[in-house]
């Protein structure tokens, strides 16, 4: 149990080191909003962090967050429908969130660490694991941005590397604006999956969300 739990955590803790030296000097002043919503599913996350007051281009937020994934949308396993099932995510995770110094030309940019447990109670699927969350802001015009993002969690940082999934995964794409450098609205597609240990493909949920993303 020892080594599993130092294989789980490692991540975790060199990330929330990395972060807790940005806070070492500053308050925690600021909060960090991701709600989202659409008729197959819902993410919602809350932050707390810090960006550091600077020249604009210095909009960068270190934070830790909680987040709640849930769907009822139909699972597959390898294409044939299992019905509609409840899939819940809740995670903890540590990482930074920002735009580059001129996003409406050049972008920006969130990566992240999460302890998740995902569940599935009618397929009998949980699992406790590390994910790593990257997203990319891809500018289109002024204001408006391609957003595309994964989430991976690999089967050896999981509880149950040994007897289940392979990997779980999440990706995401889609456009969004920016009305300033705190406040965006967008629309994306999110696909959850799995793929078990003997390869077998399970679709978790998919669907559209439309959301908003706030730092204050």
């Amino acid at each position: 149990m020892k080594p599993f739990l130092s294989r789980l955590l490692s991540p975790i803790i060199a990330a929330s080191a990395l972060v807790g030296a940005s806070f070492a000097q500053a308050e925690y002043d600021t909060v960090f909003l991701d709600l989202a919503s659409g008729s197959e599913m819902s993410h919602f996350r809350i932050g707390l962090g810090e960006t550091p007051i600077g020249a604009e281009g210095d909009k960068v937020t270190s934070m830790f967050y909680a987040g709640y994934f849930t769907s009822d949308d139909l699972v597959k396993f390898e294409g044939n429908s299992l019905g509609k099932q409840e899939v819940e995510i809740v995670t903890l995770g540590v990482g930074g969130f920002g735009y580059l110094e001129n996003h409406e030309e050049q972008g920006g940019a969130e990566f992240d660490f999460e302890l998740s447990e995902t569940s599935a109670d009618a397929l009998d699927y949980e699992r406790l694991a590390i994910g790593m969350r990257a997203q990319l802001f891809l500018p289109v015009a002024a204001g408006l941005q391609a957003n595309v993002g994964v989430n991976l969690r690999p089967f050896f940082l999981a509880e149950d590397w040994d007897d289940s999934a392979n990997l779980e995964y999440e990706y995401q794409a889609g456009l969004e604006y920016a009305f300033n450098w705190d406040v965006a609205v967008y629309a994306h597609y999110r696909f959850l999956g799995a793929y078990l240990k003997n390869d077998d493909k399970v679709s978790l949920a998919e669907g559209t969300l439309l959301g908003l993303r706030a730092r204050f």
